[in-house]
């Protein structure tokens, strides 16, 4: 088995291993055995007669405990179902494809029902998805089906067409997700001629593909034809004004939309802007809006507060929009009502400064309402430090993601802010990366060089013992031994222990650990690209497994990453940045 496939960093993740197990067990079964679609369920993982729990790290399977190589695994007696991995694998045998392993693995592993498919980032074409799209057209059933980050063309839509007419489901929602393919806008094409998605289509998420201003009337009549559609990512797609333009003239009164993505186009123009603005206050649903990386001009700014105060807007992502401190703080009474919508609010890389931190925190209807706040990439710096910890203090604060990276707090804010956390009993996740500069970073590392020996009194008195250790008779070989003694176990045992007591004794990283500790409702922290070296990684790694955290904590260390975490919370990476939410 390959267990780079199950490996979070330098550790195995055990469930995954059992997963691939139960995968490779039935792969290997005979055409009969498998007809009725049963996989094993693993209990148990052994090595050496121990169990093996998602904290045993490679090192000490190899290392620690070689054993004779053997793992042992107790299966169940009771086998589960997976009715779609047989019709995928019966289909590449019937097609003379090979199985994809990722393919089989996200299948056995679906969470919720086998009507939700999630094959993304399968390396999966138009050739090998085929026997993927058979064995959905035997299945049938669909409510969700993600495609995402594969290298698919517009030859796999057309097929998934056929997958949607021959299904015969003319009702119940559907999820579609293309994202990041290689789409081109005649893949919309065979969106608009399936009949059956008109009332069944509800999110479509196309972003990523490079479908250009050539999509935008197929756009337009998706817009009008599925009635149902109430989510649309078009977000990074090549297009401009003209496509927004198309978009915003395909909306009406009846219209169902509540979440448009249009980020990351270029160009598209204020007058394009605006008119879309105009037309979403119409719609009687609307809630989230995403304008990441498109830049804004002030007649923008003002046609978009309008916008808030005419909708409930739950989301709003203007990450690298360059509004300003001015236009975000313009922003602040529209988006404050009493009942608290918004809940989704980026404002990275927006230039704002300690001055909007100050606006925000004052805002009580706002602050009590948002559930998801990115301010990374802005000059907050230490001024805005105070001002946010005041935030996070407040009451009213229900933050439960805080994302500050780059934001120039240096140590005392990232300090300052883990240390007003103490009351805060909302906030479960965290990012401080890249916050502390290089040079701040060595002058306080600085302090952990090992003591050097002609400043320590210890190691001189030893190299005085050495000097003048002399034996005159056999009357003394018992004090000389005892001597030699001592100074052996100094030479073997000081060196670490005086750098040990340097660590602990260092004013500053023992203010960092305990903000640490007592920030004891956090379930992920980010201090990745602060400069922290191995010592000082630990250190923090001891400070976060205290308190609640002691059975649950993790980490993932490499480089210049470092995640604490818990098992069982989010993961710390493997997200795509196009698939955050925040």
């Amino acid at each position: 088995m390959d267990l780079s496939l199950c490996r979070v960093g330098d550790k195995l993740d055990i469930e995954q291993m059992k997963v691939e197990l139960a995968c490779l067990y039935y792969l290997q079964l005979p055409r009969e055995k498998r007809s009725r679609g049963l996989v094993p369920v693993i209990q148990h993982m052994k090595y050496g007669g121990r169990i093996l729990e998602s904290i045993e790290t490679l090192n000490s399977l190899r290392d620690n405990e070689p054993g004779n190589g053997r793992v042992e695994v107790s299966v169940s007696a009771v086998m589960v179902t997976k009715h779609v991995m047989k019709l995928y694998i019966d289909c590449c045998e019937e097609l003379s494809e090979s199985p994809n392993s990722e393919v089989v693995r996200k299948l056995y592993n679906l969470d919720v029902s086998e009507d939700e498919i999630v094959v993304s980032d399968c390396q999966l074409r138009d050739v090998s998805v085929a026997p993927l799209l058979k064995a959905l057209q035997l299945h049938k059933t669909l409510a969700l089906l993600d495609l995402s980050h594969n290298l698919l063309g517009n030859g796999t839509v057309e097929k998934l067409k056929q997958v949607f007419i021959s299904s015969g489901q003319s009702y119940g929602g559907l999820v579609l997700n293309l994202h990041s393919n290689r789409l081109g806008p005649a893949a919309l094409f065979q969106i608009c001629e399936c009949p059956v998605l008109y009332a069944r289509l509800e999110v479509l998420n196309i972003s990523g593909n490079c479908l250009t201003d050539a999509c935008a009337s197929y756009l337009s009549t998706i817009l009008r034809t599925c009635k149902a559609l109430y989510s649309l990512d078009i977000e990074n797609c090549s297009i401009t004004s003209r496509t927004i333009q198309k978009v915003a003239d395909s909306l009406d009164s009846d219209s169902v939309l509540t979440h448009l993505c249009i980020g990351r186009n270029h160009p598209v123009s204020g007058n394009a802007l605006i008119n879309l603005f105009l037309k979403l206050a119409t719609l009687n649903r609307f809630q989230e809006l995403n304008l990441n990386g498109i830049k804004l001009s002030k007649p923008v700014v003002d046609s978009l507060c309008q916008l808030a105060k005419d909708c409930c807007l739950s989301g709003l992502l203007l990450g690298n929009t360059n509004i300003g401190t001015e236009g975000a703080i313009q922003l602040i009474k529209p988006l404050s009502k009493e009942t608290g919508e918004l809940v989704r609010l980026d404002l990275s890389f927006c230039g704002l400064t300690s001055d909007y931190i100050v606006r925000l925190r004052d805002e009580a209807p706002l602050i009590s309402g948002i559930l998801e706040l990115n301010l990374g990439g802005n000059p907050i710096m230490k001024e805005g430090c105070m001002e946010l910890a005041s935030l996070l203090n407040n009451p009213l604060c229900c933050l439960r993601i805080l994302v500050i990276c780059k934001c120039e707090l240096g140590f005392a804010g990232v300090v300052g802010i883990l240390q007003a956390l103490s009351k805060n009993c909302s906030l479960e996740e965290l990012n401080l990366s890249e916050n502390i500069s290089p040079d701040e970073t060595k002058s306080l590392t600085d302090n952990l060089e090992l003591i050097d020996e002609t400043s320590n009194p210890l190691l001189n008195a030893l190299d005085t013992n050495e000097n003048e250790l002399e034996v005159a008779d056999s009357e003394d070989e018992e004090v000389a031994e005892a001597e030699a003694t001592k100074i052996s176990g100094l030479e073997d045992g000081h060196i670490y222990a005086s750098q040990k007591k340097t660590i602990l004794e260092c004013q500053s990283m023992q203010e960092l650990s305990a903000s640490i500790k007592i920030a004891g409702n956090l379930k992920l922290l980010d201090l990745s690209g602060n400069g922290f070296p191995a010592e000082i990684t630990e250190m923090l790694f001891s400070a976060w497994s205290s308190g609640d955290r002691a059975d649950v904590a993790q980490r993932h260390v490499d480089g210049n990453t470092l995640h604490l975490s818990v098992r069982g919370g989010n993961k710390c990476c493997g997200v795509k940045s196009c698939c955050r939410k925040i």
